[in-house]
């Protein structure tokens, strides 16, 4: 059950990075369609994932398919900020994890022609918060097509002249760039919520677990406390032969009833065991394989020890029948090792305590 349960913690913080990860993405993207290459180059370089122009560890699912599109990202903020050595190091590394990547194959393409002098790089816009002319071109170039770099032919003319914007533009990207940033804080929060809640959850869960174990220990019982539950295993088996009990298992099943009626009466009270006191039991019959019978998938007798287990449970107490779950455990799963020695004390029945 430990096991289990790190395994879902680590499934949480995988799934968090890759939330985090793509709200960086989205504000990075903002940051540049406005003009502000600074910021959005400042927001992605502070990504462990993205450090050396990429790394996976750690992702999975959608935080890897994230990767390459925030290398991509990066490269283009190289390429707008002239940074073109660097711009084609992020794409290589886009290939490296992505081979089949358009993007990164046409930027590599357009920069192998500028370094053979066939293409004339002009950076759009220099770095920084920049005027409101380059800031709604910069907005344009990062979300467009092939034209995030070239600036046509290296004669000049038409091609060479930088296309105007408007205050407006300016005005749309900015505002957009506070939508984006509005929208990512309210997701970072809503993320930082769930965790909160799980955190309390899982105390409220261990304080439960405590509060039971201790009401629930007595002499001939052993507690063993699992991830999300505790199991209760009596040391000594309860049936001699067939579903008929001992007095010393009736005895001691009858004063476990009181006891977790006694939890059931508390729940929600300030009783020192938490507001979620209330439980939930399954009672597991066991049985012993015999030769000639099935050695496994659970037994009518296993069934039946549970039913007689419950009755005690209920008899000198308010808790009744139904409240208790009867399942019959597979014969090779007893609470002791499964030899001949143990037979006795696997002809029984245990307990399993789950706060509700």
């Amino acid at each position: 059950m430990s096991d289990e349960r790190e395994e879902r913690d680590e499934t949480d913080s995988v799934q968090a990075r890759a939330l985090s990860l793509r709200l960086t993405v989205r504000r990075a993207h903002a940051a540049a369609r406005a003009g502000d290459l600074d910021l959005a180059a400042r927001l992605l370089d502070e990504r462990d994932e993205l450090h050396e122009c990429g790394e996976l560890g750690g992702l999975a699912g959608a935080g890897r398919a994230t990767v390459p599109a925030a290398l991509n990202l990066r490269a283009k903020v190289h390429a707008q900020r002239g940074e073109l050595i660097e711009a084609d190091a992020c794409w290589s590394r886009v290939e490296a994890v992505a081979p089949d990547d358009p993007d990164a194959a046409a930027g590599r393409r357009t920069l192998a022609k500028i370094a053979a002098g066939r293409r004339h790089a002009r950076p759009v816009v220099h770095t920084g918060r920049v005027a409101v002319v380059a800031a709604a071109l910069a907005g344009a170039a990062l979300i467009g097509g092939g034209g995030w770099l070239l600036a046509g032919s290296v004669g000049g003319g038409e091609g060479d002249r930088q296309p105007s914007g408007s205050v407006a533009d300016a005005d749309t990207g900015s505002e957009r760039l506070r939508e984006e940033s509005r929208r990512a804080d309210g997701l970072k929060a809503r993320l930082a919520a769930l965790e909160a809640g799980a955190t309390a959850d899982a105390e409220r869960r261990e304080t439960t677990l405590d509060a039971v174990a201790k009401r629930l220990a007595m002499p001939g019982v052993e507690i063993r406390r699992q991830a999300d539950d505790i199991q209760l295993v009596f040391r000594q088996g309860l049936f001699p032969y067939d579903s008929v009990i001992s007095p010393e298992g009736a005895s001691a099943l009858t004063e476990i009833g009181r006891r977790l009626a006694d939890l059931k009466s508390e729940s929600g009270a300030d009783t020192g065991a938490g507001s979620g006191a209330g439980v939930e039991t399954t009672v597991v019959g066991h049985s012993v394989a015999v030769p000639g019978g099935a050695p496994s998938g659970g037994s009518v007798v296993a069934l039946n020890r549970a039913r007689v287990a419950a009755q005690y449970l209920a008899q000198d107490s308010d808790l009744r029948l139904t409240d208790f779950q009867l399942v019959s455990a597979d014969q090779r799963r007893g609470p002791f090792p499964a030899t001949a020695a143990n037979a006795p004390r696997n002809r029984t029945v245990t307990l399993l305590i789950t706060p509700r």
